[in-house]
C-alpha cells in the first residue's frame, strides 16, 4: 500500500512539474501582467497601483491547499494590524466555484485577492509551488521570493524586512 501511495505521489508531482514547464515554455502572450481578475464581482486589481507605489507582497496560492488555508488567518491579521505593506493574494490554481467559496465563506477575506488561472502572473514571477510570496519595495523592485508557508503575521513582516533574504529568488 505504501508503495502505491509513493508511486501516486511521484506521478502527481511529475504531472504538476510537467504542467508548470509546459505553461512556462509554451504559453502564448502573457497578456497584461498588471491586472488581476476578480471573480467576486469586484473590479480587477490594478497591480501598478501598488507595485512601485508602496511596499507590496504578492501571495500566490492554490485552492485547495491546506498550507494556504492554514496561513490565511495570519495574512488577514497582518493586513489588519499595519498599513505600510499591501498584501494581495493571487490564486493561480483551482476551480472558480471552490475559490469563491473559500475566500467568501471560509476565509471571509477582507484583503485584496484575485485569480490568475492562466498562470501568466505566476509564470512571470517564477511561481511553481503554493504558497509562494513575492516581496516588492516601494519602488517596485523585487526584494525576493519565499516559496514556503509563513505561519504568523509577525513572521511575514520579519521575512519582508530581513536584509539577508533580499535578493533570494529575485
Amino acid at each position: 500500500m505504501a508503495n502505491k501511495i509513493g508511486i501516486l505521489l511521484i506521478i502527481f508531482i511529475a504531472a504538476g512539474m510537467g504542467y508548470t514547464a509546459y505553461s512556462y515554455f509554451f504559453a502564448g502572450d502573457p497578456g497584461d501582467l498588471t491586472i488581476v481578475e476578480r471573480i467576486d464581482g469586484n473590479e480587477p486589481i490594478q497591480l501598478d497601483e501598488f507595485i512601485g507605489q508602496k511596499k507590496t507582497i504578492l501571495q500566490f496560492v492554490a485552492v485547495p491547499c491546506e498550507c494556504c488555508s492554514y496561513s490565511m488567518p495570519f495574512i488577514q491579521e497582518f493586513v489588519r494590524n499595519q498599513d505600510e505593506i499591501e498584501v494581495i493574494t493571487i490564486v493561480f490554481y483551482g476551480r472558480e466555484k471552490e475559490i469563491l467559496d473559500k475566500f467568501t465563506n471560509e476565509y471571509t477575506a477582507e484583503h485584496l485577492w484575485g485569480v490568475d488561472l492562466d498562470r501568466s502572473l505566476a509564470n512571470h514571477y517564477g511561481v511553481s509551488v503554493s504558497p509562494t510570496y513575492v516581496f516588492f519595495d516601494e519602488d517596485g523592485n523585487i526584494l525576493g521570493t519565499h516559496p514556503y508557508i509563513i505561519g504568523t503575521g509577525e513572521e511575514l513582516g520579519e521575512r519582508y524586512n530581513d536584509e539577508e533574504f533580499h535578493g533570494e529568488g529575485a
